[in-house]
């Protein structure tokens, strides 16, 4: 259909140039067709489906990944058939397998999604001059079936177009953006003198018309490692076009397609395909391999001192103590221990190796309390304090209650119960406990609290109820006592009149009047 459709247009009268654009096939496609006669294309493709390649060993592998992936390179699909067979060298060239893969994908009709971008060409700098850093995202799929979003960041030597990549499972904050620096100066061994960045809120605050200003992290990151920044301006991709082409090569030719079983194996593999594939491949553009332009630059590179973040932490900066015992802390929340808080109260912030935050007295130098680093936003850091914590008014209480009940070994275990389980009702507790004490005898309370304890019933309700109980055993266990008619004092001293049966046989017959 192709050659039939490329005479087709010549016979109109159209040139090469033009039936390359119209039907989008490479220029040298059109060129071998172009003053082919038919009985020859008809030999071209019978040799064609005959003549043995080889790479046919791999050809099941090869249609399987482009009908599941369509957009999958060829690049791509060399390396992981390296990897499938641990083989360092195949039978055939990479860019052999490039035009095998087209082949599949014509007969097959297994067309390449295309995307296109242009960008401008930059000189290459010295050796050890430069490096570009940027991050990505991307969805990859986990064990169970489902996709996960996963953050790259990359960085690229500019003159060798060495590179290193390294992926974690949340955003990257100012703190993760620095350790992915020193992650990728121990890889090099060095750093260069300058370092091209987009702009970003983890490391520039505002560009400030060229003043720039850092966020407080990354100027401390600065200050301890000396290298110059160059923060690429709006609508400006050229400037790190390096980087922009090695993030997309990392997540297009190796995390693509693949499974992230845990972060830390899924990071190793990436070492290992940098290795193999990333850094070991002739670059498009230098036609020199990074590897070994790398060993030469290597050279070139400047030493790096040790970063603490506890140094970088521990500065003038203040953060002040809410009266809810809360300091917040890059978009969190971390409690410190209740009663901490005071009018105009201010603690540092101090960040160890062990990724652990201590909350420092910033007058005395005192820790409150060490917290685990949370590189999320939003977050509550830190258990509520459930120690024993109670007011003066309180307090006051208690001390009536011990001076006006004397077995305190029998009372302060029962109100301990009580402040345990009913913090919040405390004071309430203890105020109905003292109405007890104020309507019934001791030896009644004092029976009340033992039955309590017995049975573990903790509640001054329960003792109320408890106490009623006792008391009402105690009047039924008493004698019962009868009392005795007296007469009142007006009816005393007078005798009743007498009258004759007579009298009322006569009213009952109805004779009397």
């Amino acid at each position: 259909m192709k050659y039939a459709r490329i005479l087709e247009l010549k016979r109109e009268g159209l040139n090469r140039n033009q039936v390359h654009r119209m039907l989008s096939i490479d220029y040298k496609t059109v060129d071998k067709y172009w003053e082919m006669t038919p009985d020859e294309f008809s030999e071209v493709t019978v040799n064609a489906k005959s003549r043995k390649r080889k790479a046919d060993i791999y050809r099941s592998y090869v249609k399987a990944c482009l009908e599941k992936y369509p957009d999958m390179s060829a690049a791509q699909i060399y390396d992981w058939i390296k990897e499938k067979t641990g083989k360092k060298t195949l039978e055939f060239k990479q860019r052999a397998f490039r035009s095998y893969v087209s082949l599949l994908r014509e007969e097959y009709d297994i067309p390449k999604p295309r995307s296109t971008r242009e960008h401008e060409a930059c000189d290459d700098p010295p050796l050890g001059e430069q490096a570009q850093v940027d991050m990505g995202e991307m969805l990859l799929e986990t064990p169970i079936g489902r996709c996960k979003r996963f953050y790259c960041f990359a960085m690229v030597l500019s003159n060798s177009r060495h590179k290193y990549a390294v992926w974690q499972e949340k955003p990257f904050t100012t703190d993760s953006f620095i350790r992915a620096h020193i992650s990728a100066f121990e890889f090099y061994g060095g750093r260069p003198n300058e370092i091209v960045y987009d702009q970003d809120k983890i490391l520039a605050v505002s560009e400030n018309n060229g003043d720039i200003i850092y966020t407080e992290g990354f100027q401390s990151y600065l200050n301890e490692m000396k290298f110059k920044v160059y923060l690429c301006r709006g609508y400006d991709p050229e400037s790190k076009g390096r980087v922009e082409a090695v993030v997309k090569y990392v997540k297009y030719g190796f995390a693509e397609h693949r499974v992230v079983h845990n972060i830390t194996s899924f990071n190793e593999d990436c070492i290992k395909w940098l290795e193999r594939t990333g850094n070991a491949e002739v670059h498009g553009t230098t036609k020199k391999i990074p590897a070994e332009v790398f060993e030469i630059e290597r050279e070139y590179l400047q030493p790096v001192p040790q970063y603490s973040f506890t140094a970088a932490s521990n500065n003038t900066i203040t953060y002040q103590v809410r009266k809810d015992n809360i300091v917040l802390y890059k978009g969190n929340r971390y409690r410190v221990p209740k009663g901490t808080y005071r009018p105009g109260k201010r603690v540092l912030m101090v960040i160890d190796e062990n990724d652990n935050i201590a909350v420092t007295d910033a007058a005395t130098g005192e820790i409150y309390v060490v917290h685990p680093l949370c590189h999320g936003k939003g977050e509550l850091i830190g258990t509520k304090d459930r120690k024993r914590s109670k007011s003066e008014k309180v307090e006051e209480i208690e001390n009536q209650l011990l001076t006006q009940f004397s077995d305190h070994e029998l009372l302060l275990p029962f109100l301990e119960k009580i402040h345990q389980t009913k913090v919040r009702y405390y004071r309430d507790q203890l105020n109905v406990i003292k109405k007890l004490f104020d309507e019934w005898s001791m030896a009644l309370v004092s029976d009340g609290l033992k039955y309590c304890i017995e049975r573990e019933l903790y509640s001054a309700g329960e003792l109320k109820s408890c106490i009623i109980y006792l008391n009402e055993i105690q009047k039924e266990k008493e004698p019962s006592k009868i009392e005795k008619f007296i007469l009142p004092n007006k009816y005393r001293g007078r005798n009743p009149e007498t009258r004759d049966l007579g009298v009322y046989e006569q009213a009952m017959q109805g004779g009397y009047q």
